[in-house]
């Protein structure tokens, strides 16, 4: 204890990389002594206890002790495919919470965001640098390194970037020297993306396509995200090349069946990167309460009680709004809502407390068309709304709110659809639809016969839907306004999200408190 106690340096470094660490381990003395500033940025073996340290950091935002949605739904709360019925994220949705700097929105759940990133970007830098400089460690061992903590800086500087848009980068790690160096400007988007694209390129050149530890960055994740980035950019070419060296390097392929996507771990040949939440799998991982806002509280109904086949329990407090639901309709053999990707009927299972005229398994009814009762209208959407089982635990308790659910965050499909698009705008129509149709293809649906964007949008919002790409893609396409304004909602329930968005939402306020610790003339986002 007294080597961390006694160095200036340790208590920086250590305290930051090391925060998440249990408090069971790290009171141990053995330790803490292990993991002393010398352990960790001169050692091959503290460098790798760092990245590891990386991925723990990475998880812990989605657990229940960080608001659970933050990441994967507070970006579905403002697309154009979902209701957010009620609760928190639906502050969110409706253009309630998150429209001032200072509101608690922003400051309790936005700003918790900014600085999830900014931390892993300040861990990766100090890896980094570190493995830049160590002596004495085999190169292979080194480029691991530095490819994995490069992946985690790439990834957090794209995801702040598409959300806040005025973002600073840095690259040195914070010190005693530097802990009160405050940016003064925002960098220029050519900054941010120069090395974003400079870190993804060496992970691609130095790790293996795939790993022997699910769960780890591997090279297919980082072209998944350098055709991501490329898109972005509108360097097309970019884009198809890394998706399609994905695509066809013969170690991932869509899976048969959408069925098999999100069962079990995740770990299938489909999986790019999943967070990994298994017991003894990069350090574990607590509960999460994603999965109970996707899924209809239909145990209100007489005769139904939570279980498995109904999507063990559920709140409702986010689902799918009519226009995702007649999406997915357009094909009456698309497989992805017939309680794959989503559930779209729930079951009437207890025996004990059936209502008259009903029999065990039969389907609880769903409305086509409401009356004019605004009191049937809002007990329809709490108890029997469609909705995601995405993050569904298939070995959870089905009573129990939490579960403990590997997260997907990239995977082949997607990979598959920015091949379509980036085809699409290199004027190369037939490569495209090869893409797009294979996503299809999949599901059961049938061949799509014109590409265009909102070829390319549909098919995303069917596939992807919930996954947390939904915000970032129409932003990108420059549409997101125009189609929150078209589908947000339904039309009648939540239609006030129509009328309240507006063009600044491309971007989410940064919070008051960050703004406070930058520089004086520090830019906000427009509009806030």
């Amino acid at each position: 204890m007294k080597k961390i106690i006694n160095c200036k340096k340790s208590i920086v470094f250590v305290c930051a990389l090391f925060l998440s660490v249990s408090c069971q381990d790290f009171l141990q003395d053995e330790l803490l002594s292990d993991t002393s500033v010398d352990f960790v940025l001169n050692t091959p073996e503290g460098l790798e206890s760092g990245v590891v340290a990386l991925y723990n950091l990475e998880r812990n935002i989605y657990e229940k002790g960080q608001n659970e949605w933050m990441i994967s739904l507070i970006l579905q709360n403002r697309t154009d495919l979902v209701i957010p019925r009620a609760g928190a994220g639906s502050l969110i949705g409706r253009y309630i919470w998150g429209e001032e700097v200072a509101d608690f929105g922003t400051s309790a759940r936005v700003g918790v965001i900014w600085r999830h990133f900014y931390r892993i970007v300040d861990r990766a830098n100090a890896i980094i640098k570190a493995a830049e400089e160590i002596q004495d460690i085999d190169e292979g061992r080194r480029n691991q390194i530095l490819g994995e903590a490069k992946c985690f800086r790439a990834r957090a500087y794209f995801s702040l970037y598409r959300m806040f848009n005025n973002i600073f980068i840095k690259t040195e790690p914070t010190t005693p020297d530097n802990a009160f160096d405050r940016p003064q400007d925002k960098s220029s988007e050519a900054e941010i993306f120069a090395l974003i694209n400079s870190d993804l390129d060496f992970a691609i050149a130095n790790l293996d396509m795939t790993t022997p530890q699910f769960g780890r960055y591997t090279q297919a994740a980082a072209r998944h995200m350098r055709a991501k980035t490329a898109l972005w950019q509108q360097d097309w070419a970019t884009a198809a090349s890394q998706a399609e060296t994905v695509i066809n390097d013969g170690n991932y392929s869509l899976v048969p069946n959408t069925k098999d996507v999100f069962a079990g771990d995740l770990n299938n040949s489909e999986t790019l990167h999943a967070i990994v939440y298994s017991d003894g799998e990069i350090g574990g991982g607590n509960r999460n309460l994603i999965h109970f806002n996707l899924v209809a509280r239909y145990d209100k109904v007489p005769g139904a009680k939570y279980s498995l086949e109904n999507g063990n329990r559920s709140l409702g407090f986010l689902t799918l709004n009519d226009y995702l639901r007649n999406l997915l309709k357009e094909d009456p053999n698309d497989t992805r809502d017939d309680g794959t990707y989503y559930i779209s009927y729930y079951t009437y299972n207890d025996a004990d407390n059936l209502p008259a005229g009903v029999s065990l398994g039969d389907t609880i009814r769903i409305y086509d068309q409401f009356s004019t009762d605004s009191g049937e209208r809002n007990k329809y959407y709490e108890r029997l709304n469609p909705g995601c089982l995405k993050f569904l635990d298939e070995a959870a308790d089905p009573s129990s709110a939490t579960e403990i659910s590997n997260i997907m965050i990239y995977r082949l499909a997607e990979t598959y659809l920015i091949a379509a698009e980036a085809e699409m705008e290199l004027g190369n129509t037939g490569a495209g639809l090869q893409y797009l149709n294979a996503v299809r293809n999949r599901a059961g649906a049938a061949d799509a016969t014109v590409l265009d964007e909102a070829a390319i949008l549909d098919e995303r919002a069917r596939e992807l839907a919930f996954e947390g790409q939904r915000f970032y893609t129409l932003k990108r396409r420059g549409v997101f306004v125009s189609y929150v304004q078209d589908h947000g909602g339904n039309d009648n329930f939540r239609t006030e999200i129509r009328d309240r968005v507006e063009p600044k939402h491309v971007n989410w306020p940064i919070d008051q408190n960050e703004i406070d610790l930058l520089g004086p003339n520090y830019p906000q986002n427009d509009g806030y």
